[in-house]
């Protein structure tokens, strides 16, 4: 059975607003809906729920955005940072080559660590083991250059705390849209049946708020008609 599509975001909140907005400017529908129940009090109360819903879909939109530019910035800080890590490492084995001691001083018995927090271990040994090394200097890396590369450690650390508390804040104003999306949806579900009863037969005032009159038969309908054609096709089946 075909399921009915279903509407973005923007369609919700486009819906939702015309058909609360209209039923209060509307003075006749506004009557009418108010006997069942749904006065200007508790339609402006469901407005109050749309523009709540308005605010927190705004607010998710821009915190993904913060989140994408934080993610942005974490990826050339962890290029940049890698690079540095790598360049140091590879210069120091080739130096300490004969001096296993210095190698695991600077943490260079392994592999550069992959995940994030093992790899800022890691480059932060390197580095602040590596200032007192006057060997070193004498490969570029001296008392000025030093403190210049590890920044770039630095800096990825703090690029990966912003993505991270972006990260956190996206979410929550993800959960806080689902909220407000939900009950705005909630309380236009309840309505449009209440409405469709205030309203019946008056086709013009049902789609000034949004809702389309029915066209075509109800399932009940359907079901109705396939059965009387299945009696009809079984009594003349009898009568043969």
């Amino acid at each position: 059975m075909a399921t009915k599509p279903k509407q973005t975001i923007a369609q919700q909140l486009t819906a939702g607003h015309l058909l609360i907005k209209n039923s209060i400017a509307d003075a006749e529908i506004a009557t009418l809906v108010a006997a069942f129940g749904y006065t200007v009090e508790k339609l402006n109360a469901g407005l109050s729920l749309h523009e709540t819903a308005v605010e927190a879909v705004e607010a998710q939109q821009n915190k993904a955005g913060a989140q994408r530019t934080a993610t942005q910035a974490y990826d050339e800080a962890e290029k940049t940072a890698h690079d540095a890590y790598q360049a140091l490492a590879k210069v120091a084995r080739a130096v300490y080559k004969q001096d296993p001691a210095t190698l695991t001083t600077l943490g260079l018995t392994g592999a550069m660590p992959k995940d994030t927090a093992g790899f800022l271990a890691a480059a932060y040994t390197l580095f602040d083991n590596a200032a007192p090394l006057e060997t070193l200097s004498q490969y570029g890396y001296d008392e000025l250059r030093l403190p210049v590369e590890r920044a770039k450690i630095a800096a990825y650390d703090t690029a990966n705390q912003n993505q991270e508390l972006a990260k956190g804040a996206a979410q929550q104003a993800t959960v806080e849209q689902d909220a407000a999306l939900e009950a705005l949806n909630e309380w236009t579900a309840q309505y449009r049946k209440i409405a469709k009863v205030a309203l019946r037969g008056k086709k013009q005032l049902l789609e000034k708020i949004g809702i389309a009159a029915r066209t075509s038969p109800t399932k009940a309908q359907i079901e109705g008609k396939a059965k009387a054609a299945l009696t009809r096709a079984n009594k003349k089946a009898g009568n043969g």
